[in-house]
């Protein structure tokens, strides 16, 4: 019993060394946030999502009335370009029926068709720090 009690004690303390020894493979969490705005003006009922270049991990919010956003990643990837597109509000609804019943709201915002593809987009953000990270982003209408 001893025995067994010693090795368990030795094995937490290798486990927990080396979840603190800080992994050169870890990949931090980092907050990107900012504001979008088409023409000037603050982008209002739309969506933004950003994409790693390098894993393809992505993430997406909507934007508030202001052209303000502010999404996370729980693992990034520090010092790469993320691909970022930007295109009609995303909607999240778990009860189907609720989102029927709901009025429709008509969006007044077009926004250009080139913004909503990572290929079109021409929209990069570079992270380049762990924790919070700041991109604002001008979309012109032509």
């Amino acid at each position: 019993m001893f025995r067994l009690t010693l090795y368990c004690s030795l094995l937490a303390g290798v486990l927990l060394g080396q979840s603190c020894s800080g992994d050169p493979n870890a990949r931090p969490a980092v907050e990107i946030s900012g504001t979008v705005t088409l023409d000037g003006a603050p982008l209002k009922q739309a969506s933004i999502q950003f994409t790693s270049s390098k894993t393809g991990e992505s993430a997406y919010t909507n934007l508030d009335d202001n052209g303000h956003y502010s999404l996370s990643f729980a693992q990034a990837d520090v010092g790469s370009a993320y691909e970022v597109t930007v295109s009609t509000p995303v909607v999240d609804e778990e009860n189907a029926m609720a989102l029927a019943e709901k009025p429709q709201e008509k969006s007044t915002v077009k926004i250009p068709a080139k913004y909503s593809k990572r290929t079109t987009s021409g929209l990069i953000a570079q992270v380049n720090e762990p924790g919070a990270n700041t991109a604002n982003f001008e979309l012109k209408s032509n």
